[in-house]
């Protein structure tokens, strides 16, 4: 059997929506109280397909080289507050988080272990930012002029689709809350559905991550909806590295200051210590293109390449250390600035 082959045997095919109250079958535990099978969850950015494929290889590696561990189960979450419910709950037990939905679910209670953190080159720092965009005739240039405009967010517990950009908004007088008489929020749901939404007319101006309108980290080439076709092109009026401007009918015209990267986090309730001791070394050590290329779990060459490590899929290199819990003091600090309801326990 080869390894594709067991990666989608091994990995759940079923995607289970976490909803609040879902309840879902525990693991099991072998003779050494270390359980067989693991629950991870993801909140959805793109396509449910896509984010079950997008970990194949990290499942396979952890699989391989963490004792007792037989299988992880992928659940997919339609929402922040799902996800972060079901760690509490201890019906999550690993969890691919966004730096702010991390926050949130420390300060709601649960009890997690940073094992690594996905950089998307080898060497990169890692970190992203969010970009503001709108349509390029649309006369919007800076946030002030944002003012009495429907502007997409992504979801109130997204870093880079929420939280950055509030900071952004409150600082030139701006109120982001729903319900404001500044300007109409509008929560489209996912950074793609944030972006299209721009293109499609619905939103004057929408927030989203960096990589799906960039290439990243060097910010140069297509992002993840120039690969998809869904939008052409990409104007960048911030730093004029441009991406097929001749069919461009969006412009970046705001970007946030680099946000810490997203957590791959273990539940301290549901997995004894030595195995979370196992499983962030074999993370931070194997768990990237290189070691699975040269052991055989993918194919190609560090730039093109079939392994699938993270949330990017084929984009992300790997998983780092980055010293635990305090690289994400950043993110508690903006919550204090922009005192958002979302980020109260």
């Amino acid at each position: 059997m080869t390894r594709q082959t067991r990666n989608f045997k091994m990995l759940s095919t079923v995607l289970v929506f976490i909803m609040l109250g879902v309840l879902l079958v525990g693991c099991g535990d072998d003779d050494d109280g270390r359980p067989s099978k693991l629950v991870f969850s993801q909140v959805p950015a793109e396509d449910a397909t896509g984010m079950a494929q997008a970990y194949t290889t990290t499942i396979d590696i952890l699989i391989d080289h963490v004792e007792g561990l037989e299988e992880i189960e992928f659940v997919l979450a339609t929402e922040y507050a799902g996800m972060v419910e079901g760690i509490i709950a201890g019906r999550i037990d690993a969890a691919q988080y966004g730096p702010f939905a991390y926050v949130i679910s420390t300060q709601k209670g649960a009890n997690l272990e940073v094992a690594g953190t996905a950089i998307r080159k080898k060497g990169a720092s890692p970190g992203y930012r969010s970009y503001l965009v709108t349509g390029i005739d649309s006369g919007i240039s800076s946030l002030e002029d944002l003012a009495g405009k429907n502007v997409c967010f992504v979801d109130p517990g997204s870093t880079s689709g929420y939280l950055f950009p509030s900071e952004g908004l409150l600082s030139v007088g701006l109120d982001p809350s729903e319900g404001s008489n500044d300007i109409n929020s509008i929560f489209a749901g996912g950074h793609d559905s944030s972006i299209l939404s721009v293109a499609s007319g619905d939103c004057d101006a929408g927030f989203a991550a960096d990589v799906f309108l960039k290439s990243q980290p060097d910010d140069a080439g297509p992002g993840r909806l120039q690969d998809t076709g869904d939008i052409d092109g990409i104007l960048d009026r911030v730093d004029g590295s441009d991406v097929n401007p001749e069919s461009a009918e969006l412009a970046i015209i705001w970007k946030t200051e680099y946000i810490a990267g997203a957590p791959f986090a273990l539940n301290l309730d549901t997995i004894p210590a030595d195995m979370i001791e196992e499983i962030t070394a074999v993370l931070t050590e194997k768990a990237n293109v290189t070691y699975a290329l040269a052991n055989g779990y993918c194919e190609g060459t560090e730039d093109d390449h079939n392994c699938h490590i993270g949330a990017g899929g084929t984009g992300d290199w790997g998983y780092i250390d980055v010293g635990g819990d305090s690289y994400y003091d950043g993110i508690r600090r903006v919550c204090e600035v922009t005192g958002a309801n979302e980020c109260e326990g």
